[in-house]
């Protein structure tokens, strides 16, 4: 993938990497941005996911911002430092610019753009999508967290599972960091295996709180699916609006821990590679977040 060297400011010192698929439908096509793990790279990432192949497939375009060992020794996104998690500072508004450049400079339309992380890269999507909310159409967090947790001894803390606030509480900060937002906020998709000891699952449940206070609606789901899809591994919640629409969608991976789901295989629901950052389960989990971001093409 070719890198962007120069995107903006950049105040984070991050890498920008992206995937332009050779047949692109005409007009303005969507894009995610997909933001690794810790240990990871954005190559790394994208092998292992599939992101690339699915937008090879369904036209839209892909975004990797990389962390460099220079900020973090273990190539985390820095989701615990104030510095890098409030409004135009740091690694989110590096994220923030890497959007503005790709819409300007790439046939990208900036109502259906998307924010996906694993990890660490999970809490740091969630802090983009509440910091710059008009950025995303959708944000998916992939065994993080919610956004506010804290500093770096509280926000670690908090993958632990110590960290339980109410959903009016965990909106607030949200709503605190960008006082002047006064529009709505992307639809979200938290994705948690349930035997994860690295972010513990209690925080998936921290997200759909601070989301479905973030929405206004019910915290308690208007629709869960065990089996979901026939597979006895994957359970689908969903909290919706007054019309029905999905704001707010968990996905459980029972028994599962800090890896991603992936269903390797040739068929059009099928995908990612199996690694050390991955276990086949039968489940593509990106192929279902891009339908969840309403990327796929049912035909």
């Amino acid at each position: 993938m070719p890198e962007i060297e120069k995107f903006g400011k950049n105040p984070g010192n991050l890498r920008l990497f992206v995937h332009v698929p050779e047949k692109l439908p005409e007009g303005k096509v969507p894009m995610v941005v997909v933001l690794h793990g810790c240990g990871q790279d954005a190559h790394g990432m994208m092998r292992l996911s599939g992101w690339n192949k699915l937008a090879d497939e369904q036209g839209f375009i892909v975004a990797y911002p990389e962390q460099k060992g220079t900020n973090n020794a273990n190539r985390c996104f820095n989701w615990f430092y104030g510095k890098d998690t409030e409004l135009d500072k740091g690694e989110v508004a590096s994220i923030h610019q890497a959007v503005e450049y790709m819409k300007q400079n790439y046939p990208v339309d900036g109502n259906r753009v998307s924010v996906t992380g694993v990890s660490a890269g999970a809490v740091m999507a969630v802090t983009a999508a509440s910091l710059y909310p008009a950025d995303y159409s959708g944000v998916a967090s992939y065994a993080g967290g919610p956004f506010g947790s804290g500093n770096i001894i509280s926000g670690v803390g908090s993958m632990f599972g110590w960290v339980d606030r109410k959903p009016w509480e965990w909106a607030r900060r949200v709503r605190l960091a960008n006082e002047g937002y006064r529009g709505n906020y992307p639809k979200m998709i938290v994705l948690q295996g349930t035997d994860d000891i690295v972010c513990n699952p209690k925080n998936a449940n921290e997200i759909v709180e601070q989301w479905t206070g973030l929405h206004e609606i019910n915290r308690e789901a208007e629709i869960t699916v065990d089996n979901f899809n026939d597979n006895p591994k994957v359970k689908r919640s969903s909290w919706v609006d007054t019309s029905g629409t999905d704001l707010v969608v968990q996905y459980e991976f029972k028994g599962m821990g800090h890896v991603l789901a992936v269903d390797v295989g040739k068929e059009k629901d099928q995908g990612g590679s199996d690694g050390l950052f991955s276990v086949d389960i039968g489940f593509h989990s990106t192929y279902w977040i891009a339908k969840e971001f309403g990327l796929i093409n049912e035909q």
